[in-house]
């Protein structure tokens, strides 16, 4: 299938707290004198030291800490609002022997004018592997070890209508890669089985017409992306790559939800298999482990319903189907993984509506379970 480079969009992190308003500043401001801000609406900022625990297919048991430092910048005018900037460290080990180290940010300028948005990462990683396609075994299945180090950096400009656009940087090195005897990365030759070094440059539009960043009720979310990487940029791979999703959220009342979420992923080129497309995971297909299935491009779709229970206690129901694919007919209902499920929510923010979530995945192949934090869309 041939891709064409898109320069669009992405929103990879936004706040996990919800829009606030914004206050006035004491100052003049084009010779318009601004009264004071209320009490209740001055700028906020703060740091928040936490413990970090998870569970997933891939990591098992992950445990580690986090600081998330906050701030808010003030309007020129009090017709205006700017929403929370975030910064978070996390530095994590599992019972894997993995160990992740990860700086990220998502900063709002005033009025939000501009969102900067990246990250800094080193990682220490085992990952799995089954082969290449939609119809691999789970007999198959090997390990591999790579660390890797990478940054992201975009700059994003509001163009209207709670809409960004703008460019985005993507670096990545990977190195002391190891393979088991026998491995189908080495003897297929497939790119990513050595070390290797991945840097590209694209574009990210998004749309945000959410009520909330951390447990919507109402409103959508569009994000595209599109990126090319290779030697222009200093990379050892050549490819494209282009990302679709839209979030939909329905408002039932008492805190009820009904939400949609869709996704596509698609590549062209000499992909690393770090950066191939998966099916399965925390987000989507939660029924499987998130590198149980590798190709080129994947699809997807799901609903999710989310109620309250008692006290901070929540629930959600959850549904999904989708599949990896080299060319369009490969997706077909004899191959399409289905992943079906349930779990519990607990606020640990309820005036935020901040949730952990136990999620329980059921597919094909068997359960998963997740712990993590936030909603999975």
């Amino acid at each position: 299938m041939r891709l064409y480079l898109y320069l669009s969009a992405l929103l990879l992190a936004l706040s996990v707290l919800n829009p606030l308003p914004v206050m006035a500043q004491e100052q003049t401001v084009e010779n318009k004198t601004i009264d004071p801000p209320k009490p209740e609406m001055r700028s906020v900022k703060g740091l928040i030291p936490a413990p970090v625990l998870y569970y997933t297919p891939d990591t098992r048991i992950g445990f580690g800490a986090s600081l998330l430092g906050y701030f808010r910048l003030r309007s020129y005018t009090d017709t205006t609002y700017t929403r929370l900037s975030l910064a978070r460290l996390v530095v994590d080990y599992t019972l894997n022997k993995q160990t992740d180290q990860w700086l990220s940010w998502n900063i709002f300028t005033r009025e939000e004018r501009l969102m900067l948005r990246g990250e800094l990462r080193h990682r220490i990683y085992t990952d799995r592997f089954y082969g290449i396609g939609n119809d691999t075994r789970k007999d198959d299945r090997e390990l591999y070890d790579y660390d890797m180090i990478s940054a992201k950096i975009a700059v994003l400009k509001n163009v209207g209508f709670r809409s960004f656009l703008g460019p985005d940087l993507q670096f990545t090195e990977y190195y002391d890669v190891e393979l088991e005897e026998g491995s189908q990365l080495l003897s297929q030759q497939i790119p990513g089985y050595k070390k290797g070094r991945n840097v590209g440059l694209g574009a990210i539009f998004l749309i945000d017409h959410r009520n909330s960043t951390s447990y919507p009720s109402k409103g959508f979310y569009l994000e595209l992306s599109g990126y090319h990487f290779g030697k222009t940029f200093g990379s050892d791979f050549r490819y494209n790559n282009l990302n679709f999703e839209f979030n939909r959220y329905y408002g039932l009342g008492n805190d009820r939800v009904l939400a949609t979420n869709t996704m596509l992923r698609l590549n062209e080129g000499n992909v690393p298999v770090q950066r191939l497309a998966t099916a399965g995971g925390d987000k989507l297909l939660r029924g499987y482990a998130r590198n149980r299935f590798h190709d080129d491009h994947f699809v997807g779709s799901q609903v999710e319903y989310r109620f309250p229970l008692f006290w901070r206690l929540g629930a959600a129901a959850f549904a999904g189907v989708g599949d990896v694919f080299d060319k369009p007919k490969d997706v077909n209902f004899s191959t399409l993984k289905y992943s079906v499920g349930t779990g519990l929510r607990y606020a640990i923010r309820p005036d935020q509506k901040l949730n952990s979530r136990l999620d329980v995945g059921y597919g094909k192949e068997g359960f998963n379970i997740y712990l993590m934090i936030g909603e999975a869309f």
